[in-house]
């Protein structure tokens, strides 16, 4: 009998070895071939105001809300480039994840990618940040057609896994570079409403007249120049705003009061 029960136990720990094994492994697809995971943990693991989630280069603690400055900033809610600056010239001035409260705008990308390493992070990538926000599903609640900025997190606009803004309220910085009219290696089309993308939601076609399959979405475009990537749209953008919203030519020195950006770590 207790060899029979030892087998026994053995075989029903294999089983749930098995299923763990299993469920670790189960990711969500999306329909542009992105994988994306299920948030898992918290803030023991990624702290507070972020959650752990999975995307095809690995494990990434992402931010829930927009950036916003932290309490050890000596402007909390920044409103000019000089604001911004004076946060920058106090290296304990660091960005956080809160709700409720203005996102950090008027920082160029530069400036972003400073901030974002100050709290031993960085920003998404293309490919991560549409991988993130992928998977929204009715976008009329996020603030696109607004006078001003909101809130972080004071609309229901958040992807499955709950982050937040991602569509509208500010244009967020990606870690991208786009080289005359070139992206990683393949030109990009003149700017016009998106009517295809590739498997990282880069445009791939565009057209004159909107698309509804694309959300109505606007992509802009250069053919000469170097320049960075912001995504999503802001409070102005209206139907323009979404998903496959993308500016591929944006100055890497801009600082606008409609553009901000969000923090991720590897893990």
């Amino acid at each position: 009998m207790a060899k029979l029960r030892k087998v026994a136990l053995v075989v029903f720990g294999a089983i749930v070895l098995s299923t763990v094994a299993i469920q670790a492994s189960d990711v969500v697809r999306n329909i542009d071939g992105n994988m994306v995971g299920l948030a898992i943990g918290g803030d023991d693991v990624c702290g507070e105001g972020a959650i752990q989630m999975h995307v095809a280069s690995g494990a990434l603690c992402v931010d829930v809300y927009e950036a916003s400055a932290g309490e050890t900033c000596p402007v909390l809610t920044p409103g000019s480039e000089v604001d911004t600056q004076h946060n920058m010239n106090d290296f304990a001035c660091e960005p956080i994840s809160q709700a409720e409260v203005l996102p950090w705008r008027f920082v160029s990308l530069q400036q972003a990618q400073q901030l974002c390493a100050r709290s031993g992070k960085r920003l998404p990538n293309n490919d991560e940040w549409y991988a993130l926000a992928s998977g929204m599903g009715d976008q009329s609640a996020c603030v696109t057609d607004a006078s001003g900025v909101g809130k972080t997190g004071s609309v229901e606009c958040a992807t499955p896994a709950g982050i937040y803004d991602m569509v509208g309220n500010v244009w967020e910085w990606v870690d991208a570079e786009v080289v005359n009219g070139v992206y990683n290696n393949r030109p990009v089309p003149e700017s016009g409403y998106v009517q295809l993308v590739d498997a990282d939601g880069v445009v791939l076609e565009t057209a004159a007249q909107e698309n509804e399959e694309y959300g109505s979405d606007y992509a802009i475009t250069a053919d000469s120049g170097v320049f960075g990537m912001i995504r999503g749209g802001f409070y102005g953008s209206g139907e323009d705003a979404g998903l496959y919203a993308q500016n591929l030519a944006v100055s890497m020195s801009l600082k606008s009061t409609g553009v901000g950006f969000r923090c991720v770590r590897s893990i």
